[in-house]
């Protein structure tokens, strides 16, 4: 089932077929298992997703701008499957495309 997503200032960039593609991938039920195992690790929700999100969208996603959309992308994902935004700029492990990304709190 498709979300709607609010782009914001990343309009532009979420009308391409990147962007849809983005949204696509960050809501298949694989990812998003991920990104709640992550939390539950009380690590960043896409410090898992590093490996594949280079494997799929290659430099498409290695744009600041890019890495900035996925991360709007996650927490919309992460807040309607009822977390919470806990904490920005923790630092990524592997640091194999972010350097650090927000951390997120089951809500309640």
């Amino acid at each position: 089932m498709s979300f709607p997503f609010d782009p914001g200032m990343f309009k532009d960039l979420f009308e391409t077929p990147f962007g849809r593609n983005l949204w696509a991938y960050l809501n298949e039920e694989r990812t998003i298992l991920q990104m709640e195992t992550a939390t539950t690790l009380r690590r960043p929700a896409l410090e898992p997703l590093e490996e594949t999100l280079v494997e799929k969208f290659d430099e498409e996603i290695r744009a600041d701008r890019a890495k900035q959309l996925c991360g709007r992308m996650a927490r919309q994902i992460m807040e309607r499957e009822g977390y919470l935004y806990d904490r920005g700029g923790v630092p990524i492990t592997n640091k194999i495309l972010f350097s650090s990304a927000a951390r997120y709190k089951k809500r309640g």
